[in-house]
């Protein structure tokens, strides 16, 4: 419970960006951050159709030409579900380049183990290929609230480990189709919530400066309108994290 009240009470130090002395009833150190990072979202579709929608299917194409002009050939049973399986699930999800940026406070729980939290606005998303058409980019924009341990392997080396909530700010989809692009809002699209869990190490310089690999698995599905499959945000991280101040 002390160390809970400890968290809560440093996001709230970071929350009001106060430097003053009050917060060192909760934490020993104030620190900024910031870096690119790589962001890709895992869809898993739960469509599969069976052969009887198959068969519904190819019953209801009144001609040749219209088999042609949609691209599934009438000859080959499976290309109907694959064709079903693309529509739904896409053909593939890329990662897409982006940053992050934040500040927290830790304080140390014995010599080797301290609790670490902080708001950090990171970009998320990803990019899906349309065959033979174009690409659909999604860029998400969070709020993060990461809540880590951290435990000192080294003198300069140290892993994180905590569960990550996120908030989501703004959403925005970009379709480019035969060389035009469109740009939407797609805040409807997701959810506001999403929890991940995080992982991360970091080497510590002399001067308060530290290099710092982080991994965030998200594993709430964040697509708000889509009954048929599930979205799930990862992002890698690579960053510099810099002290300013230690009470």
């Amino acid at each position: 419970m002390r160390t809970m009240n400890k968290i809560l009470g440093g996001i709230l130090c970071i929350g009001m960006a106060s430097l003053n002395t009050g917060c060192e009833i909760f934490y020993k150190s104030l620190y900024v951050e910031g870096g690119p990072n790589v962001a890709n979202q895992v869809v898993k579709s739960r469509y599969s159709p069976d052969e009887a929608s198959i068969a519904e299917v190819k019953a209801q194409r009144p001609t040749n030409a219209l088999i042609q002009k949609d691209g599934l050939n009438d000859s080959n049973p499976e290309s109907s579900s694959l064709a079903a399986s693309g529509l739904f699930g896409g053909d593939s999800q890329d990662a897409i380049p982006g940053f992050f940026i934040g500040a927290g406070v830790t304080t140390p729980i014995n010599s080797n183990l301290s609790a670490r939290s902080g708001l950090r606005f990171s970009t998320k998303g990803s990019e899906t290929d349309i065959s033979g058409i174009g690409s659909n980019k999604t860029r998400l924009s969070y709020i993060d609230v990461p809540v880590q341990l951290q435990y000192l392997i080294k003198s300069k080396f140290a892993v994180q480990m905590g569960l990550q909530p996120s908030f989501l700010l703004d959403a925005e989809m970009e379709s480019e189709v035969n060389g035009e692009t469109v740009r939407s809002d797609a805040k409807d699209i997701y959810k506001g919530f999403d929890l991940a869990l995080t992982l991360g190490a970091g080497y510590n310089f002399n001067n308060g400066l530290s290099i710092q690999l982080g991994y965030d698995h998200g594993f709430i599905n964040v697509d708000e309108q889509s009954s048929y499959r599930d979205v799930n945000n990862r992002v890698l991280r690579l960053g510099l994290l810099y002290t300013l101040k230690n009470w």
